[in-house]
C-alpha cells in the first residue's frame, strides 16, 4: 500500500529536485526514498572527524600498512561492522 507525500519548497529548489531524479533515471519518489535511505546510513560530521583525528594519530604512530599489488581490501577494512 502506498501513501502520498506532499512536499512543498522554493520552485528552484523543487526544479533541482526534478533534474537530479532524471539525471539518474529515477521518478522524483524514488529519488527523495532514496536519499533518505542513504541518510540513513551516513555518518555524521563529528564521526567523520573521529575518525580522521584517530588515523592521524595512528599514521604518526607507525600503525598502518601500505598496500600491495596482491593485497586485497578486504585485508585491510574490517567489513563485518
Amino acid at each position: 500500500m502506498r501513501s502520498v507525500l506532499s512536499i512543498s519548497g522554493p520552485p528552484k529548489k523543487l526544479q533541482m529536485i526534478k533534474k537530479k531524479a532524471k539525471e539518474e533515471g529515477l521518478t522524483i519518489s524514488a529519488y527523495v526514498i532514496r536519499i533518505f535511505d542513504e541518510g540513513e546510513t551516513m555518518i555524521s560530521e563529528e564521526e567523520l572527524l573521529q575518525d580522521v583525528r584517530q588515523n592521524r594519530k595512528d599514521i604518526a604512530a607507525g600503525h598502518y600498512r601500505i598496500m600491495g599489488p596482491g593485497d586485497k581490501i578486504e585485508d585491510f577494512l574490517s567489513l563485518d561492522e
